[in-house]
């Protein structure tokens, strides 16, 4: 029989995550889920493990609800007067706190400045001048641009390696049910990549087809399509480009605002060489 949620008033999200585990997580997840056994919390208190918070930099980090009171760099010994605090007292402790409602903003000693991406100049072997940046290989950003790019009609075309262009006029069905793959079915285009992340021991097979590498791509030349999204590998194989008509405005912005977070009116441009 499941746990009887209706009793529970406090919850602990800890996070699972790659960075908190090196930070010794678990440690501190042992002495919290032991002190609420002991002290006969258990009922009336729920504990969950999540894959990952999103503060990587603040490791390990856990989140309480109802408050939503966000702490950064647990210990065992934080871990049981966290619990305490909250499961005895009602408050939280403010020094540890990475965040809590009230406050404008966090408060971490290591944030981490992540520069957005931006156009440079380049020139490539194969498309000459183009403006050129660095996309987001992972599939919580793949599988979405996919969706959008293959659900409904747009006014696209595919180039896999060493093919010739093939225009997409109709929906097809994105496919992201297996462990590593997603699939793009349909009358004119039959796709299959690499998107989740993938163990060191994964077949060749699996591995080459593995999105590794993502650039999204401006041409400086007036044709028929002057933006792309080229997919490659993690040798740097070419696995597909996927090319947008200039008249396009509307999937441009779309690839602008939502997988680049770049404002349509405001395109960043590097101007160093």
């Amino acid at each position: 029989m499941g746990k009887n949620i209706s009793k529970v008033h406090t919850t602990f999200q800890f996070c699972d995550g790659g960075s908190c585990r090196k930070a010794k997580s678990e440690i501190a997840i042992r002495e919290a889920r032991a002190y609420i056994r002991n002290n006969g919390l258990w009922d009336t208190t729920h504990t969950i493990k999540s894959r990952c918070n999103g503060r990587c930099e603040d490791a390990p980090t856990w989140i309480v609800q109802p408050g939503n009171f966000w702490y950064k760099n647990l210990t065992p010994d934080k871990a049981v007067s966290i619990m305490k605090s909250h499961l005895e007292h009602n408050q939280p402790i403010e020094e540890h706190l990475l965040y809590k409602d009230e406050w404008a903003e966090i408060i971490t000693d290591n944030e981490r400045v992540i520069t957005p991406p931006s156009f440079r100049h380049k020139t490539d072997p194969e498309l000459g001048e183009v403006l050129l940046t660095k996309g987001f290989a992972s599939d919580q950003h793949i599988y979405p641009l996919f969706q959008y790019l293959f659900q409904e009609p747009r006014a696209i075309a595919i180039q896999t390696y060493g093919d010739a262009l093939v225009e997409i006029t109709t929906s097809h069905q994105v496919d992201y049910t297996d462990d590593y793959d997603i699939k793009i079915k349909g009358p004119e285009l039959q796709l299959q990549l690499a998107i989740a992340a993938i163990p060191k021991d994964i077949s060749t097979e699996i591995a080459d087809r593995k999105v590794g590498n993502a650039e999204v791509i401006w041409l400086k030349k007036r044709t028929i399509f002057t933006k792309a999204i080229r997919l490659k590998n993690r040798k740097g194989k070419h696995l597909v480009t996927i090319w947008i008509r200039e008249e396009d405005t509307t999937t441009w912005h779309h690839i602008l605002k939502i997988y680049l977070s770049m404002s349509p009116d405001q395109i960043r441009i590097n101007n160093e060489s």
